[in-house]
């Protein structure tokens, strides 16, 4: 699976904040801080792709959401970001 980012230490998220300030989060309260998000590309990055439609129909069996912020039509259309939820029992 194709990864274009994961953990972003702080200074990093802050060094986003001044290149993308629509985009990403303040830093501190981004889940890529915390390890907890990915961004992908492959097909996953676009919405409509078998590979986005693959996501939305199997990641949550695997723990996994693209926020519904993130959703098309959503605040910050992002199909690329996927959040780890964790797994149920």
């Amino acid at each position: 699976m194709c990864i274009t980012d994961s953990y972003r230490p702080y200074r990093v998220q802050a060094a986003l904040l001044i290149r993308k300030p629509g985009l990403a989060a303040v830093p501190g309260t981004s889940n890529h801080g915390w390890g907890l998000a990915v961004d992908l590309c492959d097909g996953i990055n676009d919405y409509g792709t078998p590979q986005h439609e693959w996501m939305v129909a199997n990641a949550a069996k695997y723990g996994w959401e693209n926020p519904d912020w993130a959703w098309q039509g959503g605040s910050r259309q992002e199909p690329w970001h996927w959040e780890f939820q964790g797994v149920s029992p």
